[in-house]
């Protein structure tokens, strides 16, 4: 009867240990999005277990009530550029920046090289629970999918 338990035990244990490390190790990708002056901002956080696998970022703005001389203007803007050095803390690490204006909206798309965040980034978003807590603490609402 002690055998059993003791088998009992050591099945469960490595049960747990089995059962935990996949979570550990889960892939999960973070969405925070925020609306400010007509502009839709999105960040996707992608992890694997804390280690963050990739990050990229999407803008969106209106540009319905411009006119076309105004929409004309902006269209010589670097939007990726104006964005990158608005997003001090990640510009090292900013990537493959696309801009476009299609139906009235100016859409700026970019990634970042996670290999290049700057180490007080990477702390601020040192597991997908603490992202989520700095980005919200920036106005963001997020969600995992």
């Amino acid at each position: 009867m002690r055998k059993l338990k003791i088998c009992l035990v050591a099945v469960t244990m490595v049960a747990i240990l089995i059962t935990s490390g996949c979570v550990l190790n889960k892939n999960q990708k973070l969405v925070c999005k925020q609306t400010s002056q007509g502009v839709d901002i999105q960040f996707n956080v992608g992890f694997k277990g804390n280690t963050i696998e990739s990050m990229d970022f999407s803008y969106d703005m209106d540009l319905a009530s411009y006119s076309d001389l105004q929409i004309n203007a902006i269209k010589g803007q670097d939007f990726c550029n104006i964005v990158k050095n608005s997003m001090s803390q990640y510009s090292n690490a900013f990537t493959n920046c696309n801009q476009n204006i299609e139906n009235k909206h100016l859409s700026v798309t970019a990634a970042f090289d996670v290999n290049k965040l700057a180490n007080n980034v990477l702390d601020k978003l040192a597991s997908p629970k603490a992202a989520k807590s700095d980005l919200e603490k920036q106005g963001y609402t997020c969600n995992f999918e």
